[in-house]
């Protein structure tokens, strides 16, 4: 329907480069998805561009896939960034509240913000956001929004988000040689969080943790906020090495052994399951075969250790085993067999596989974990597009709600 809005996401993997193009056909009901697009990356290591090249082909690649699927024309898109560079650090910072009537303003709101992010953890670093972890008007504490109320002296304890200078402006330069123009630039794990976190969640605690190829994001929430956010150095892309060299046998077997295969633990291999694994089955120069328990074994140990170091950054910020809402696992590694009984003993906490919701049409490869950075960015576009006047409508309604 020609003149409804129409948005793009891209999410630029390390292992995929994946495009969501959503449009809203009518106001009472979710956006409908109307192409997808992928492509194997590039040029990326970690979540870092080090082939400028190589990833502005792979993302023109995904985003002309999902162009081959419509009528009109991709114009813009909304893109996310991560990787390992990514990092927060807690920030506190006070001032005076300007108005003599002691009245706190937006613009004093603002002014405490900027203070904050004056305040970059190295110089190679660059301010992406500061979250809002609470306010304090002189002896008030555990304000989420200050304006109006009155006071001398304004404190915020802000969460800064920074990234490497130099993988940023690699990351720009790879976006601007693949042609795209970029609506927006949004942290990863952010826009995800936008797809399949709900309110409630948010609102009773939970952790995100979105299990990419090279690198694990988590995000914590509680009362709506944003209380933490790391980058763990492995992700799903570490469990094929490792099948790999257990397995002796290339990269791409291995991947395809643990698609196919694939258990989170010995203990959740049905007894329909077959005993050995013929390697000859995915090449026949392969002789070698092994037990299905074995592959088993090696995905357990390394997911085992990526829900390890989650539980040591929640145990940095006091929230081992104390999220009511639990974990909510997404990205590609989410897609382990039975991986949610694993998170819940490893975690400690109540968990489920996040996918991506409040969604039309009939394009099913969506709902897997693995496009919900891409929907979110879509989403968060979406909202920032449609008219005011079409936020009547009682599905947008409820995203103003979430955001």
């Amino acid at each position: 329907m020609a003149g409804e809005p129409m948005v793009t996401g891209v999410d630029i993997g390390t292992y995929l480069t994946k495009v969501v193009v959503l449009k809203q056909q009518r106001d009472d009901i979710p956006p409908s998805v109307i192409a997808l697009g992928t492509s194997f990356t590039e040029g990326m290591r970690k979540g870092v561009v080090i082939d400028e090249e190589d990833v502005a082909q792979s993302i023109t690649r995904a985003v002309q896939e999902a162009q081959d699927m419509l009528d009109e024309t991709i114009e813009e898109a909304y893109v996310s960034f991560g990787g390992s560079h990514i990092s927060a650090h807690t920030r506190r910072e006070k001032i005076a509240v300007s108005r003599a009537d002691g009245e706190v303003s937006p613009d004093d709101v603002q002014r405490l913000k900027e203070h904050v992010s004056r305040h970059k953890s190295s110089m190679n670093k660059n301010i992406l956001d500061v979250k809002e972890k609470s306010y304090m008007l002189d002896d008030t504490s555990d304000i989420h929004d200050p304006v109006g109320m009155h006071g001398i002296r304004l404190e915020l304890e802000g969460l800064l988000i920074e990234g490497d200078e130099s993988a940023l402006k690699t990351h720009q330069n790879a976006l601007e040689k693949s042609g795209l123009s970029v609506a927006e630039k949004h942290v990863s794990v952010f826009a995800t969080a936008e797809a399949v976190l709900t309110k409630k969640q948010r609102e009773l605690g939970v952790v995100l943790v979105d299990i990419g190829a090279s690198t694990t994001s988590l995000v914590v929430y509680e009362e709506r906020t944003v209380i933490h956010l790391a980058v763990i150095p492995i992700g799903a892309s570490h469990i094929t090495n490792d099948l790999a060299i257990g397995l002796k046998t290339s990269i791409e077997i291995a991947e395809r052994v643990k698609i196919k295969y694939g258990y989170v633990s010995p203990d959740h291999i049905p007894s329909s399951a077959t005993n050995r694994i013929q390697l000859s089955e995915f090449n026949q120069e392969e002789t070698a075969s092994f037990p299905i328990e074995f592959v088993a074994e090696v995905i357990e140990a390394r997911v085992q250790e990526i829900f390890q170091f989650v539980n040591q950054e929640l145990a940095g910020v006091e929230r081992e085993g104390l999220l009511p809402a639990g974990a909510v696992l997404t990205g590609g590694g989410a897609n382990i067999r039975d991986i949610v009984p694993l998170a819940k003993s490893e975690l400690d906490l109540p968990a489920q596989v996040g996918q991506p919701t409040k969604l039309e049409g009939n394009l099913a490869e969506v709902q897997d974990p693995l496009f919900a950075t891409c929907v979110g960015l879509a989403q968060y576009g979406m909202l920032c597009i449609v008219p005011a006047n079409r936020l009547d409508g009682r599905f947008w309604k409820t995203i103003e709600r979430m955001v």
